[in-house]
């Protein structure tokens, strides 16, 4: 049966990258800012700027019986347009300044659950003395590491699990004191590798003795940054020939897409796990049946055209709901069911535009203002891209699909260049100008700004990161955080699929790697014959 059949809509009129990037531009994980408790007046980190014109609560107030968002109950006008009115409710509404839950001296961080000792971690989940990370998971010490789990002491990671005092590893998994691998499992003090299993003592993929591969591993993790640039120029050429399987799967059954694990029935979809019977979606863990949604998780279950769901069941057109059911073009609701145009909603039900009703007036009123929106064209849309919270540069859109301003704003987004709050430091100093060697960084550089060494942006090492670097013997970065993001995401392959065939069999195959790129994409079956 055809999906939208199945969801009883008609089809949207955007591709699938479009649909995504729609949805994504309501999500702002990485972007913060400082400003005022608006009911305590007090100062907050936020995802909004001071001068948005929403309510911002910081969480212990928003979670707080202080206020009832039935107070902001109102009729639906059969007059008017649905989104006009929703849009007029949820300026009225206090909103989280951030999502950042169970957070243990972590302030700074965003949609997270669990973390301790944190910073700047955004959508990583029970992470501990955890820096830059983004959709890390159950890691300790893991500094610039993305969609990594269950690792500790590392560095500079993408896309690897289980993997200790490791620095430059990509698509890897239960490595030991590696440096510069990727698509390597199990193996342990191999440094400029690729493709390899179960091995040790190995640089540039060539078997060394222990005494050999300690000798020349002095040389290559010297703390030097311009040895580190040097490593790091290699292994990118090394990564263009490596061998590649088509999809980075791992159990999966009847499934495309990539990045998946233990799936079953997904189809499209991206950086999944634990998930059946998906299309259409970009990250999920332990989510069933959903079609055209977006970084949802455990729990989820039936969702429609959604971004943000934990435990959502039955729901669509929504943006952030937990643990609720029957929810429809809805915003931050929890533990909550049958709300229809609600926002704010926490242990309610039957409700419309925050205002309480009987199950028949609001069986009866929902079905009404379906119809009604029917009418005028709102039924089966998403929330127009006006009623996003953030302009294209601050959202999640913008670090999933980049573009520039004149593309931007020609697909109907809104665009504000951000603007980075000046460091209060005692002295700026360009990256170039930085000692080469950790050796050689003084403990007073936690009062330096550095000028970023790609787009001048100022940026600080805080006293953690520095502990951390010379524990490691890492040089000092050059580069601010955000690219340093930059550089680890276009690592990554694009969420999009292109058919070819087999570099060995001639089998054909769906991949993210396109036609042109130059890695040898091999099937399944002729990439573990060719590797383990």
């Amino acid at each position: 049966m055809d999906l939208f059949e199945k969801w009883e809509f008609e089809p949207v009129d955007e591709c699938f990258l479009c649909n995504q990037k729609h949805k994504l531009y309501f999500r702002n994980a990485r972007n913060l800012y400082k400003r005022k408790c608006d009911s305590t007046g007090q100062d907050i980190v936020s995802i909004y700027k001071p001068d948005s014109p929403y309510k911002i609560y910081r969480a212990d107030e928003w979670y707080s019986d202080k206020w009832d968002p039935l107070e902001y109950g109102r009729d639906f006008d059969f007059s008017r347009p649905f989104f006009e009115q929703f849009q007029e409710l949820r300026l009225s509404v206090p909103r989280q300044a951030l999502n950042n839950v169970k957070a243990e001296n972590s302030e700074f961080c965003n949609m997270t659950v669990g973390n301790k000792n944190c910073y700047l971690v955004f959508g990583g989940d029970f992470n501990e003395d955890t820096m830059y990370g983004t959709l890390c998971m159950h890691n300790k010490q893991l500094f610039d590491g993305d969609y990594t789990n269950d690792s500790e002491l590392c560095y500079m990671m993408s896309d690897s699990v289980g993997c200790y005092e490791c620095r430059y590893v990509f698509d890897s998994k239960n490595c030991t004191n590696c440096a510069y691998v990727s698509d390597c499992t199990a193996c342990n003090n191999c440094i400029l590798c690729t493709n390899l299993s179960q091995k040790s003592y190995c640089i540039r993929n060539q078997q060394l003795s222990k005494e050999e591969y300690e000798e020349q591993a002095k040389e290559l993790l010297i703390g030097s940054a311009e040895t580190q640039k040097k490593c790091v120029e290699e292994f990118m050429q090394m990564r263009e020939n490596r061998i590649v399987k088509n999809a980075h799967t791992i159990g999966c059954e009847r499934c495309t897409g990539d990045y998946l694990q233990h799936s079953k029935n997904c189809i499209n979809c991206y950086d999944f796990s634990e998930s059946e019977d998906c299309t259409n979606l970009i990250f999920a863990t332990k989510t069933k049946d959903c079609f055209q949604c977006n970084l949802v998780g455990d729990g989820t279950e039936v969702l429609y055209e959604t971004i943000s769901s934990i435990a959502g069941k039955q729901s669509k057109f929504c943006s952030f709901i937990i643990d609720s059911i029957h929810i429809d073009y809805s915003e931050f609701t929890l533990s909550s069911q049958n709300c229809f145009g609600c926002n704010g909603m926490r242990h309610k039900k039957f409700c419309i535009f925050n205002k309480q009703y009987s199950q028949d007036e609001y069986e009866s009123l929902r079905s009404r203002i379906i119809e009604h929106m029917k009418k005028t064209g709102e039924w089966g849309k998403f929330f127009p891209k006006e009623m996003s919270c953030f302009t294209y540069p601050e959202t999640t859109a913008n670090e999933y699909f980049p573009a520039s301003r004149t593309q931007a704003e020609s697909e109907g987004y809104k665009w504000v260049d951000l603007e980075d709050e000046k460091p209060d430091v005692e002295r700026m100093i360009p990256a170039d100008k930085l000692p080469d060697s950790i050796d050689d960084i003084p403990d007073d550089i936690l009062n330096w700004g550095i000028e970023c060494e790609v787009s001048g942006r100022p940026f600080k090492i805080v006293k953690q990161e520095l502990v951390f670097y010379r524990q490691m013997n890492l040089p000092i970065p050059r580069q601010h955080p955000d690219e340093r993001f930059k550089w680890r995401t276009a690592i990554r392959n694009p969420r999009k699929l292109w058919s070819r065939t087999c570099s060995k069999c001639n089998k054909a195959i769906q991949t993210t790697y396109s036609k042109e790129r130059p890695e040898r994409v091999f099937c399944e079956e002729c990439y573990l014959a060719e590797v383990y």
